[in-house]
């Protein structure tokens, strides 16, 4: 049980050194993820298309 307490009371203490990103931060980083995503979505979707319409070709 000793064992539990201590891990317990390390990870509050890492958490309360943690430096969390501000507001403004995150939002950007989210909307960068996102614009990231739907870049990669549409880019393999094109990409799977291309392929398909040659190998339909074939």
């Amino acid at each position: 049980m000793n064992k539990v307490k201590t891990f317990f009371g390390e990870v509050k203490h890492e958490l309360k050194e943690t430096t969390w990103p501000k507001k403004d931060a995150m939002k950007k980083n989210t909307a960068t993820v996102f614009g990231v995503m739907a870049f990669f979505g549409v880019f393999f979707y094109a990409a799977d298309a291309a392929i398909s319409f040659l190998l339909n070709i074939i």
